[in-house]
């Protein structure tokens, strides 16, 4: 019988061990930041100078800037436009918008008085817009509808007001 020394027994046990494969593998990380969906207005949206007769009406302004009333209402002058906005986002991305989907209000200056602007409607093809220039940049038009009661109910002077427009990537 053979007794074993310390050197027979760490090497049968080198042998006996499993023996277990390491590997170590880098993976790699990326990111894109994208440019934040900008806009600043360039034309507000106008109606121009109009007149209600009895019984009122309303004034449509189209995106692509055409104004037609209806009802009793008299168009005064030619100084009206559909409301404009440039926006920046990431070049040919696909940017939605939301516009407002409640009646929004304008106050004579006075605070007397209100009218409301509803309809608003834009030139962003359903489903969003293409940013189609190089730099990302697109202008978009904002058309609605301003509803006006007669001249007793909405007096005659100068209505503001504000709406809210969303710009966001799809």
């Amino acid at each position: 019988m053979k007794i074993l020394t310390a050197i027979d027994i760490v090497t049968f046990s080198i042998i006996c061990l499993p023996i277990y494969a390491q590997t170590n593998v880098v993976g790699r990380m990326e990111v894109e930041i994208s440019v934040p969906v900008t806009a600043a207005e360039t034309n507000l949206l106008n109606f121009g100078k109009v007149l209600p007769e009895t019984g009122g009406g309303n004034v449509r302004i189209s995106p692509d800037g055409l104004r037609t009333a209806g009802g009793n209402i008299t168009v005064l002058d030619d100084k009206y436009s559909a409301g404009k906005f440039i926006i920046s986002a990431m070049p040919n991305s696909l940017v939605s918008i939301i516009l407002p989907q409640t009646p929004q209000k304008m106050t004579l200056a006075d605070g007397s008085s209100e009218i409301t602007v509803n309809d608003f409607d834009s030139d962003v093809p359903i489903g969003g817009q293409v940013v189609r220039q190089s730099d990302g940049k697109a202008e978009i038009s904002i058309g609605a509808t301003l509803y006006i009661g007669n001249g007793l109910s909405n007096p005659a002077g100068y209505y503001s007001g504000t709406y809210e427009v969303i710009f966001m990537y799809n």
